[in-house]
């Protein structure tokens, strides 16, 4: 039995700068505030992210978020466009860098179409690659393998755009690469192989990059049982790792090298390389090196009868797995605990944990979702075949111009005749689980018309309650105030205070059922849309408070969807209100971004956070209610200064 996660997966979120470098880190505050001080913003900006890049490589994640922050506000601050802008690309990265090591992967995305969006806006089409791949790496962590290959191909095609010959192949080097790392958690060991030693062909500028690529094929080696070329591999990837002075890398590389002898049979020097990682990563607070080590290790104490110690670590590493949500690891724990159990004589618990193993492991490593992959990539690689095979004929029509067009048309008929075929041959293989899924989309169908109609009917009835305060008493009440005006400028002085009087009551009475009229339906949203309706709400939110906010809007010239509109400029009055009511925030920042087929909303305040209380009201329910119906998602996370970052993610397609 042999464990074997794509351990450079987690490294493609982390950076290439070795740990001795930043050992002196108040040598990084002193340089950004020396360079602040002498007037050089670009020169402050990259040692700003060096503190965060610091931060990073050492996983205090909090910090690191922190300074790319103060990066990004110094940014803002200190430089003009063009180049702010795409300085401002790369902080987003950052955080999506940031968001990934921490294993919040909803957090990520939002940050990456920020990059995305300045990134197009700016035709830099390197950088949109980097996103593409980065897009890939976190989805490939959520087991989402189809739209990962569907967003490498992507950065493919923007790589090819890239006039840089070095940059290009940097960008396909990680980019082959991370395909590779699909098929390893697909545990299809042959086209991993075949991916990663793609990227390898490919040169990178990024050594760190080469060293994850023979990482990568080590670990397709491992499964293929070709423990010789595993080990080859591993050893060059380690001497990379060791030149950059990357220890993560070390660990992985030790790791892999040790599975490859525990499948040859050399169990000694394979425990030995075990527990070289364990105490490695103890000592730079690496716990998934730890975590891999010690899945590895587990048939090793087995055999030596060690169960008690071999089951222990199984259960710190469970716990492990569950803290940074790892299905990949905690497979392989499972598999391993269900194997010790059995040998101990427990059958009960070691049946519970079999059956758990099997349930994950087909949801892993089902066949729709290698066929899905393949899919993609077939007609990538189609593609790219096409595009070789009419460069061909182009070089032969000058001399056989008929020949060729007879060949270019049979080439399209097979063409076509191929996607035709593989079209119904994917058609067929989904009909039976579509038949399946059916009843149970229908049942939620059902409840989705039932809650729809629900809120269609009270945003129908706030209309019309909306429309009769502004057209019925709010008119008469201004026509009121008119003869109680007309009749002051004609009484006598006995009499004006309490004229005056009473004519402020309904001054103030008519802005009352103004608001309220407002609040019901606001005029601002059915007439001029969101982000005039989100400025007008935001100002009468917070007029009469100690709060300042700063409103930013990307990509909303056109009107959305009405169900849309109301819908999240009712989420933003939900979460604004409870800003106000229980947040004791000074500061709150709104960002509206459209992209291509997706709007983001986010929402942060420097308040103290939401308690448990208040994560379960009924203003959460209506929020989650209000998102359901237009498939939308909600995510709360700890915001820069310790206050809230709410992120509304709704698919416009």
């Amino acid at each position: 039995m042999s464990h074997k996660k794509h351990a450079s997966a987690f490294f493609g979120v982390l950076l290439a700068f070795s740990f001795s470098a930043f050992a002196q880190k108040d040598s990084l505050f002193n340089a950004a505030e020396n360079f602040h001080q002498e007037n050089k913003p670009l020169e402050a900006v990259e040692a700003y992210k060096n503190i965060g890049r610091y931060f990073e490589s050492i996983q205090d994640y909090d910090s690191a978020f922190h300074f790319y922050r103060i990066e990004g506000e110094y940014i803002k601050e200190h430089i003009e466009k063009p180049t702010r802008d795409s300085l401002l690309g790369k902080v987003y990265m950052d955080f999506s860098f940031v968001a990934l090591g921490m294993r919040n992967l909803d957090m990520a995305l939002p940050y990456l179409d920020s990059a995305e969006f300045i990134y197009e806006k700016l035709k830099s089409y390197g950088d949109l690659a980097r996103v593409m791949n980065n897009r890939a790496n976190a989805l490939n962590e959520m087991n989402r393998f189809q739209e990962a290959i569907g967003y490498l191909l992507k950065a493919i095609e923007y790589g090819e755009l890239v006039e840089n010959k070095e940059s290009e192949d940097a960008l396909l080097n990680s980019v082959y690469n991370n395909i590779g790392k699909n098929y390893l958690s697909l545990e299809d060991w042959s086209n991993a192989a075949k991916y990663t030693q793609m990227a390898i062909n490919i040169h990178s500028s990024y050594e760190i990059n080469n060293a994850h690529a023979r990482l990568n094929l080590s670990n397709a080696y491992i499964g293929m049982d070709s423990t010789e070329l595993a080990i080859q591999a591993a050893l060059e990837a380690e001497e990379i790792y060791k030149e950059v002075g990357f220890a993560y890398g070390i660990i992985a590389a030790k790791n892999n090298i040790g599975l490859a002898l525990k499948n040859q049979g050399n169990w000694e020097e394979a425990s030995k390389l075990f527990e070289e990682s364990i105490l490695m990563s103890e000592e730079v607070n690496y716990p998934l090196g730890k975590l891999e080590a010690m899945i590895n290790r587990s048939p090793i104490l087995a055999s030596n009868g060690q169960f008690v110690k071999a089951i222990s670590e199984m259960k710190e590493a469970e716990e492990l797995c569950l803290l940074y949500d790892d299905n990949q690891y905690l497979k392989s724990v499972q598999e391993n605990l269900a194997e010790l159990y059995e040998k101990t004589g427990n059958t009960s618990l070691a049946l519970t944990y079999f059956k758990s193993f099997k349930a994950l492991d087909d949801s892993l490593k089902s066949s729709e979702n290698v066929k899905n992959v393949n899919d993609l990539l077939l007609r990538y690689e189609s593609s790219e075949k096409e595009k070789q095979l009419a460069k061909q004929e182009a070089e032969i029509q000058t001399q056989n111009a008929t020949l060729a067009i007879k060949n270019s048309q049979l080439a399209y008929l097979l063409s076509g005749l191929g996607i035709l075929i593989l079209g119904g041959t994917f058609f067929y293989s989904r009909n039976r689980s579509l038949q399946k899924e059916a009843l149970q989309q229908a049942v939620i169908e059902e409840k989705e018309k039932g809650l729809d109609a629900v809120i269609q009917a009270t945003e129908e009835e706030r209309k019309r309650i909306s429309k009769d305060l502004h057209d019925g008493i709010g008119q008469q009440l201004a026509a009121l105030k008119l003869g109680l005006q007309n009749i002051q400028k004609r009484a006598g002085q006995d009499i004006q205070p309490e004229l005056m009087e009473i004519t402020g009551r309904f001054s103030k009475s008519a802005d009352e059922i103004r608001q309220i009229s407002h609040q019901m339906m606001p005029r601002a949203l059915m007439e001029a849309g969101l982000v005039q309706a989100s400025e007008d709400l935001l100002r009468n939110t917070f007029q009469y408070s100690d709060i300042h906010y700063e409103f930013e809007h990307h990509g909303m010239e056109e009107r959305l969807d009405e169900r849309i509109e109301i819908s999240i400029y009712r989420v933003l009055q939900e979460l604004l209100t409870n800003i106000l009511k229980h947040s004791q925030a000074n500061h709150v920042n709104i960002q509206l971004l459209k992209l291509k087929n997706k709007l983001t909303l986010l929402v942060e305040d420097n308040g103290q956070g939401i308690s448990n209380e208040n994560s379960k009201g009924h203003g959460q329910m209506n929020i989650r209610n209000r998102l359901d119906l237009i498939k939308g998602t909600v995510n709360y996370e700890p915001g820069s200064e310790n206050g809230l970052l709410a992120i509304i993610t709704v698919p416009l397609d």
